[in-house]
């Protein structure tokens, strides 16, 4: 299978223009990961990456050679798409042309508001599609493209790399053997000084609800698998404390979901019972020893999980390190070993593709079919709920914080059907 990556910004490149990435991923993960990949015999031999302005490839590229210095990855070669001195919003439809055949994987790492389109376009040419959180923006265009990837029989994922965290694919196996959903909260957050990478997009394609609750909110979906779901959403927002000045534009700093979560009759002798949970995400917080502010509490009707995922008890001082830092080696390691090796493999935000390129293998092999994968991966079949979640928190804000219910069918108690406003 040869890769074809869509987006070229600093998650898939590490490259943010000459003032240089301020974040953890300045080596970028998603082109770094394919590179080793490759190395390993995981994937072919080609490998593109597809923006909307070939001119910035060459920067790419002079990036690559001064930050990914590892003995064991000599190869940084890749196609481009579009080419040098070309600006063209539908590449993506070249590479796929050109570049790309039935079988193939390719990852979505493009604005969110893009999601769809490249997408649709890929699952309608046979590959296997990787997409960032959230996958899509409504809950319709996600089922749409489940049944596109059922219709072809090729893998559909989620990018959320936490369900590949040990912590958190622990705790969720535990929240599943404690009985009833009582209580869930959640707080995930970017330092303000990254709305200057996002500027291109912030408050227009896409809010920091998508952006970062679609992690806790995915994490919360697959420990309720089977034993709750989610049947009503109301949000509220920050504004005009930060970002709008920041941007010149409206823009939430921070929201917060509240959501109503009801107990399978099935599992507690047909009775219905409640639980509700908030999550909450912010692109405006302070910096701080790490980059984004992770933690969850659960409380279960016989027990609680509480999880501070970015504090590993593992920190840095240095005097080029603007304070102590608490590192996270669990989650990309771009630190070499003795011999100068790239050793990240081991990574969850590795694990995450690497999880993905098999399955696909294991699919073009005829070894197994893309259902087979419902059980253990975020395939899009088993994270409509995220999704569903997420727009009705945007709808609750677009119409004055009303109530949004999610609503099923009468036969299935986990079908989704649509999403009503409702108050």
């Amino acid at each position: 299978m040869n890769a074809v990556i869509f987006g070229t910004g600093e998650y898939v490149t590490g490259w943010t223009g000459a003032e240089g990435s301020k974040s953890d991923k300045s080596l970028g993960v998603v082109a770094l990961v394919h590179f080793d990949l490759r190395e390993r015999g995981l994937i072919g031999d080609k490998i593109a990456l597809c923006g909307t302005n070939g001119n910035k490839f060459e920067a790419i590229r002079n990036h690559f050679k001064e930050k990914i210095v590892f003995s064991n990855l000599p190869n940084l070669e890749f196609e481009q798409f579009p080419q040098s001195g070309e600006v063209n919003s539908k590449a993506y439809l070249e590479a796929l042309d050109k570049f790309a055949k039935p079988g193939d994987v390719c990852s979505v790492f493009t604005p969110d508001d893009s999601h769809f389109e490249i997408i649709s376009a890929a699952l309608d040419r046979g590959l296997h599609v990787m997409a960032t959180k959230p996958m899509v923006k409504t809950l319709k265009e996600h089922q749409l493209l489940v049944e596109k990837a059922k219709a072809k029989n090729v893998l559909l994922q989620i990018e959320v790399h936490k369900r590949f965290d040990p912590i958190y694919s622990d705790a969720r196996m535990r929240i599943q053997k404690l009985g009833e959903f009582n209580f869930f909260t959640s707080y995930m957050s970017q330092p303000k000084f990254q709305l200057e990478t996002f500027k291109a997009w912030a408050g227009l394609g896409s809010d920091i609800s998508y952006y970062l609750n679609s992690h806790h909110i995915d994490l919360h979906v697959w420990a309720m698998q089977d034993k709750a779901r989610c049947v009503s959403v109301r949000a509220v927002a920050s504004e005009g404390v930060v970002a709008e000045r920041m941007l010149g534009r409206p823009c939430e700093d921070t929201i917060t979901l509240t959501a109503e979560w009801e107990n399978s009759p099935s599992k507690v002798g047909g009775k219905t019972t409640k639980g509700h949970a908030v999550y909450t995400a912010s692109w405006t917080a302070a910096r701080a020893d790490v980059h984004s502010q992770q933690r969850f509490f659960c409380l279960m009707e016989e027990g609680e999980v509480t999880a501070d995922q970015c504090h590993r008890g593992y920190t840095l001082a240095s005097d080029s390190s603007n304070g102590l830092m608490s590192l996270n080696p669990l989650y990309i390691r771009n630190v070499p070993d003795a011999r100068g090796r790239y050793m990240g493999q081991a990574g969850y935000g590795y694990v995450s593709f690497e999880r993905f390129v098999k399955a696909a293998a294991e699919i073009n092999d005829g070894k197994a079919t893309a259902a087979d994968f419902d059980v253990d991966l975020p395939t899009g079949r088993v994270t409509e709920a995220v999704t569903a979640i997420l727009e009705a928190g945007r709808r609750s804000l677009d119409n004055d914080g009303a109530t949004v219910k999610i609503l099923y069918q009468a036969d299935d108690w986990q079908k989704i059907t649509d999403l009503k406003v409702v108050a």
